[in-house]
């Protein structure tokens, strides 16, 4: 399977700016939400009831906010790891810096050994494309006929 995309036109904000003022760039296609009862399903599958997964799931989300707001990171195992990333309004002296000037925090996922690999074997294919035709000149698929 692979990532589908589209190439739409952006202001060009590098360094050619001036000689080509547009430029294409890619932005993926998602074709479908996986909510989170189909994930239950799944999971399920494997024989865990999806009332327990659930349960486990609620009770981690309680657990990153708690850990999270105390200033720690979080590791989820071989998924990833959370923390908050900061950015704030700046001041000409510490004494003229305030907590106020903080913004609302970001959440910043790491992901662990799996989905950094996933995401290297990601392949993509442009959005509306037709498949490649055969070297023999045969643009014909494999599947057998049924008449």
């Amino acid at each position: 399977m692979s990532v589908k995309y589209r190439l739409v036109e952006r202001n060009n904000l590098g360094k050619d700016k001036d000689e080509t003022p547009k430029k294409l760039y890619a932005q993926p296609l998602y074709s479908d939400l996986v909510e989170f009862e189909e994930l239950l399903g799944e999971i399920s599958e494997a024989g865990i009831p999806s009332n327990q997964v659930k349960g486990v799931a609620d009770r981690m989300n309680h657990l990153f906010r708690k850990h999270l707001a105390a200033g720690r990171r979080v590791q989820f195992g071989e998924f990833g790891n959370f923390r908050y990333g900061l950015g704030s309004a700046g001041a000409d002296t510490e004494k003229n810096f305030d907590n106020s000037m903080i913004k609302i925090p970001r959440i910043i996922f790491s992901p662990g050994s799996a989905l950094r690999q996933a995401r290297k074997d990601t392949k993509f294919e442009k959005a509306g494309t037709q498949p490649s035709v055969k070297e023999d000149g045969d643009n014909e698929d494999d599947r057998p006929v049924i008449e």
